[in-house]
């Protein structure tokens, strides 16, 4: 009981980083370049004129190759930490 529950536990924390490094590449990073981008294009150009206009979200089905890409990541995450795990167990 108690070895099921630890594998079980080891595959929670490998979904968990997962999800963390979806998370990270495709929410946080392009939040990073966007500002970085805005930055940039205010220091260039200067402050006047600048703003931010919101409009009504566009939902859509992205592309074969996005979700390609977020399950990429997710898989590689996942194994890595549940290969890192299975060293520190041995």
């Amino acid at each position: 009981m108690g070895e099921h529950q630890g594998l079980l536990m080891e595959y929670l924390k490998s979904a968990l980083v997962g999800l963390a490094a979806v998370f990270a590449v495709f929410v946080i990073l392009p939040i990073l370049a966007g500002i970085v981008s805005m930055v940039i294009f205010a220091a260039k150009h200067g402050f006047a004129g600048i703003g931010i206009a919101f409009d009504r979200p566009h939902w859509e089905a992205q592309s074969f190759a996005y979700w390609f890409a977020v399950f990429a990541v997710f898989g590689i995450a996942f194994l890595w930490e549940l290969r890192q795990l299975a060293k520190t167990l041995r």
